[in-house]
């Protein structure tokens, strides 16, 4: 089972990929032009960010529970 610490070595496609392809996910909110979608994998979360204008995937982050629980408060 892969690690948060193995997660992040990967390269942001490898870390897209296995999030899109075996993570659950789990709420999603708008930050600025930002769509920002939390999983779970392996038992950490994750978050995609997803820029509207340039159709791409900014940037894939470990986030930890505390900051899940701050950021996503609303939807919870």
């Amino acid at each position: 089972m892969l690690t948060a610490e193995e997660f992040e070595r990967l390269s942001i496609q490898d870390q897209a990929d296995m999030v899109l392809g075996y993570g659950t996910e789990l709420l999603e909110r708008i930050f600025l032009d930002n769509i920002v979608k939390l999983y779970m994998l392996n038992g950490f979360y994750i978050e995609i960010w997803y820029q509207q204008i340039a159709n791409s995937i900014k940037k894939v982050i470990v986030v930890e529970l505390v900051n899940v629980l701050h950021l996503f408060e609303n939807w919870i």
